[in-house]
């Protein structure tokens, strides 16, 4: 028996975002802002970023563990319904946004 994870877990390279029309564009159209994403144990999951403009998303960690594969999901719901309910991409890394769930820590 090895005690190597599933390789599925570390399918980390691609940002996570929702279809189109349903949230924030997965593509910068200027600098971004990034705040990174830990979960309740003060582990770090990956880092929501915004261009403050229109566009948003979350990238997951280069090594994830795999306990840690239902931040994806869960940033996707977050991201979804931040944007059904109007809050513009430049609020995006409102801590308060990702409460109680994860602690976001903005980037300096």
């Amino acid at each position: 028996m090895t005690d190597t994870p599933n390789p599925r877990f570390y399918d980390y390279v691609t940002p996570i975002t929702v279809s189109r029309g349903e949230s924030y564009d997965f593509k910068a159209t200027g600098p971004v802002r990034r705040a990174a994403v830990h979960d309740r144990v003060g582990r770090l999951l990956g880092h929501v970023w915004t261009d403050d403009r229109q566009a948003a998303g979350f990238t997951r960690i280069e090594d994830p563990e795999p306990d840690m594969a239902y931040a994806g999901g869960r940033m996707r719901q977050i991201l979804a319904h931040a944007y059904k309910s109007g809050v513009p991409a430049s609020q995006l890394l409102d801590p308060a946004l990702y409460a109680p769930d994860f602690e976001l820590r903005p980037d300096a």
